[in-house]
């Protein structure tokens, strides 16, 4: 996967950090995996070098900035407020980089498992139809089934290239961003290794995926009721018997700590309040 941060130029610019990211993988030994099953086309120590390039590069930027502001413009800035600022963003851009392929990988598995389901009734009915497993996935690659589809046409791809299927399922279970998809290769793997009945694997997992997504369905009907009920506490009670209670606070304080600029701060914090549970409810909804 080509992003920003894995450019050439920033690629070659990096390898001076190369020696000091090898002494830090030791403290992230599942990156390797995460870049894997995210799609990065790098090693763990490469991505770590590129890490520590942006995050000094952020640390020259932002400190540039505050050494400009301070002592050449001079302008009134408390030095420690800006050593905690260029602090506080150095920080953020080191693990905003490194937990990456893991927000991708999430990203990922999200896509795998919206169509996971109707991908393995597909391969039911034809294998029961009495297709051959191959012809199957090769059909599948070619349908409309999102990132499953996407992860079948490499398949194809590796098995036409003169590799073993089995070697080639293993492979892709390992390397695969669903949980769900990673067993369901692997028990069509050790299927084709036992000579068992691939149908009736798949059929188990199909089953426990659909109680999965039921029980997802559930949990969110739950949180749901629970954000519900915090939404009209906080959004709509509040709000009103707070300017209701203000209002009273007014007459015996003469309106001089609550002018109109008050007022216009409460409908600025409400409509915050608003985009946020909103982007909350969005974010919390199961992807079926």
């Amino acid at each position: 996967m080509q992003t920003p941060f894995m450019i050439e130029k920033v690629k070659d610019t990096s390898m001076a950090f190369k020696p000091g990211a090898e002494r830090l993988s030791v403290a992230f030994p599942e990156l390797q995996w995460d870049l894997k099953r995210a799609g990065y086309s790098i090693d763990a120590t490469q991505y770590l070098a590129i890490t520590l390039f942006i995050t000094f590069c952020s640390l020259m930027l932002v400190g540039g900035l505050f050494s400009l502001l301070i002592f050449v413009l001079e302008y009134p800035i408390d030095i420690y407020i800006s050593l905690g600022i260029v602090c506080i963003v150095t920080f953020f851009s080191f693990f905003y980089v490194l937990f990456l392929p893991k927000v991708e990988m999430r990203r990922r598995e999200k896509e795998i498992d919206m169509d996971l389901d109707y991908m393995l009734k597909d391969m039911e009915i034809q294998l029961t139809a009495g297709m051959p497993l191959f012809n199957s996935i090769e059909n599948i690659a070619e349908g409309n089934y999102g990132a499953c589809s996407a992860v079948c046409q490499d398949i194809v791809k590796e098995v036409e290239s003169g590799n073993s299927i089995k070697d080639v399922l293993n492979e892709y279970g390992i390397i695969s961003a669903s949980a769900y998809l990673r067993r369901t290769l692997w028990q069509i793997s050790n299927a084709i290794q036992t000579g068992s009945n691939v149908k009736n694997a798949l059929e188990a997992i199909s089953v426990e995926l659909q109680r999965e997504k039921e029980n997802r369905i559930e949990r969110y009907g739950k949180e749901l009721s629970l954000w519900g009920l915090i939404y009209m506490l906080m959004v709509i009670v509040a709000p009103s018997m707070g300017i209701t209670l203000l209002l009273i606070m007014s007459s015996f304080l003469g309106g001089s700590y609550i002018t109109e600029n008050t007022f216009w701060l409460i409908l600025g914090m409400l409509m915050l309040g608003q985009i946020f549970f909103l982007y909350l409810i969005r974010g919390k909804r199961p992807n079926i």
